[in-house]
């Protein structure tokens, strides 16, 4: 259940998004510098081999990853993944899928656990952290002209124009994007660092394999232009043909509705689109789009359950 002290009041709200407002122009007129750094999975060193020793049963190790994956409903599945994955790159590095799974895992985690419990923020944004990390270690095992250039400096903007990465690819940069934004957003000027590096990622996500993760990209798409004040890109007409085309695409994916409700329509001021579509998100069987989807779409639930008593804070 959440403190009074955490509600905040629809007056509050807007008086604190004016002041974001205010400070993101002056951010963007005079220049911010992201005041947190973050890990790299580029510039360091390849992890020795420490779980298991080198020549460790990797395929062992993968499967208990997969297991605990299995089992992702519960916050211990999820740490038995990561213990999984964690020990099979560290006896062999080179191996960019179970980097992946490995940094899903800790973004799930982070996401639908450490999230609904607001003691454990600073775990939850290490997790974040982790999750990007282990996206990247993917991308330099798979694409190493790539990371070589990321670890040279180039910036990703840069390094994401000379052709070098193909399909394959839009996994680790779909979760290395979507672990950097939830780990940024706890500090503005980090964010706001960070988030044309984000974007642009994304945008190579949406041309490679834009169906990746149930229309992923387009749903990052929808979030970006319905969060975004209008002199800093937002636009609700685009976040809503965004959020629309991913609906579409993968209408069993839960989670594109609790982001249009909560970056569309409350930006909107369309309560009846808010309550919409998390009552379809608390009706709907979890299992409709299939059981692999089921344990993601339950925390979907649970998301939307906690913005919908909260429809009265956001809206006038």
């Amino acid at each position: 259940m959440r403190s009074t002290s955490m509600i905040t009041t629809t007056a509050e709200a807007r008086a604190s998004r004016g002041l974001l407002l205010a400070l993101l122009a002056l951010a963007m007129a005079f220049g911010c510098e992201a005041q947190t750094q973050v890990a790299s999975g580029f510039d360091d060193p390849p992890p020795a081999a420490t779980v298991g020793g080198e020549g460790g049963d990797v395929a062992a190790m993968v499967a208990a990853g997969e297991a605990g994956w299995a089992n992702r409903d519960e916050e211990s599945g999820l740490r038995a993944a990561i213990e999984g994955f964690a020990g099979a790159v560290a006896s062999d590095p080179n191996q960019p899928d179970a980097w992946v799974m490995l940094a899903r895992s800790h973004y799930l985690l982070a996401d639908c656990h450490l999230a609904f419990d607001e003691t454990k923020t600073e775990e939850k944004l290490s997790e974040y952290e982790a999750g990007k990390v282990a996206a990247e270690r993917s991308l330099r095992f798979a694409f190493p002209e790539f990371a070589q250039r990321i670890a040279d400096g180039s910036p990703w903007q840069e390094a994401l124009g000379a052709n070098l990465l193909d399909a394959s690819a839009v996994p680790a940069l779909y979760w290395r994007a979507s672990a950097m934004g939830k780990w940024a957003s706890a500090e503005f000027a980090t964010l706001l660092s960070y988030k044309d590096e984000i974007k642009a990622i994304m945008q190579t996500c949406l041309d490679l394999d834009g169906d990746y993760f149930y229309s992923g990209p387009s749903r990052y798409f929808g979030v970006f232009y319905g969060r975004a004040p209008a002199f800093a890109g937002g636009d609700l007409d685009q976040s809503r043909s965004f959020f629309e085309t991913s609906l579409a695409e993968a209408p069993n994916y839960l989670g594109t509705r609790v982001l249009m409700a909560q970056d569309y329509a409350v930006k909107a001021q369309d309560r009846a689109l808010f309550e919409q579509q998390l009552q379809t998100v608390i009706d709907a069987d979890p299992e409709a789009g299939g059981a692999e989807i089921a344990p993601e779409n339950r925390c979907e639930q649970r998301k939307a359950a906690d913005l919908l008593s909260r429809a009265d804070e956001l809206f006038e």
